[in-house]
């Protein structure tokens, strides 16, 4: 799996320490939008300013290059309603620990790890 995390851009383990972050706070699955909120909440605290801001389509790129390999899973949700739109949700298919632990490693996304 490590080899899997070297090979991921900053957009992704930006993604990757949201859905680790929701995991161990047993809010995993979550949809790109609120992916993208957690990543925007994160990225702005004081400690992250230099990093920017990730678009959506920043999100879902990083999202699609995560399915492909072994770290993250799509789900579509069973309710295709009006409100939910059948958004895919993504939580990750390794230990979220382990994915925190990999990513504390990384001085540019350590800080938003909670």
């Amino acid at each position: 799996m490590s080899a899997n995390l070297d090979e991921t851009s900053l957009a992704q383990r930006i993604v990757l320490c949201c859905l680790a972050d929701a995991e161990e706070s047993g809010t995993a699955p979550l949809n790109t939008a609120e992916i993208r909120e957690a990543a925007s909440e994160r990225l702005d605290r004081e400690a992250a300013e230099e990093m920017g801001h990730l678009s959506e389509a920043d999100v879902m790129r990083a999202l699609n290059g995560l399915t492909e390999t072994e770290i993250v899973d799509e789900s579509r949700p069973d309710d295709r309603s009006p409100v939910g739109k059948g958004r895919p949700e993504y939580s990750l298919t390794v230990d979220a620990g382990e994915v925190s632990a990999h990513l504390e490693g990384d001085d540019r996304v350590a800080p938003l790890l909670d």
